[in-house]
């Protein structure tokens, strides 16, 4: 398992909900004048895709934490820290 953000497997997980979205206009159950709870379909077929993008988001950062990101994330501050350092020892002149 790599521990990339935008490994494969992320990816897929993030794009379930973007085709979703993406493909609503084409779902024959969601652009009939219908109602579901009282609303038309298409308004409840897009909040449930708003949950699944934040369920999708969820699960992908839990594995990414979980696959040892948070290191990651610390080493890259840090690194970036460290840049920021040299570039203000070269002084004004340097930006």
């Amino acid at each position: 398992m790599s521990t990339a953000l935008a490994s494969p497997k992320r990816l897929s997980i993030a794009a379930v909900p973007v085709v979703g979205m993406i493909v609503t206009p084409f779902l024959p159950f969601v652009s009939t004048p219908t109602l579901w709870l009282g609303l038309p379909a298409a308004i409840v077929w897009m909040g449930l895709m708003i949950i699944a993008t934040v369920a999708a988001l969820q699960i992908i950062e839990r594995s990414y934490l979980r696959e040892g990101g948070a290191e990651l994330d610390r080493l890259e501050l840090e690194l970036s820290e460290q840049r920021r350092a040299a570039l203000d020892s070269n002084g004004p002149e340097a930006h």
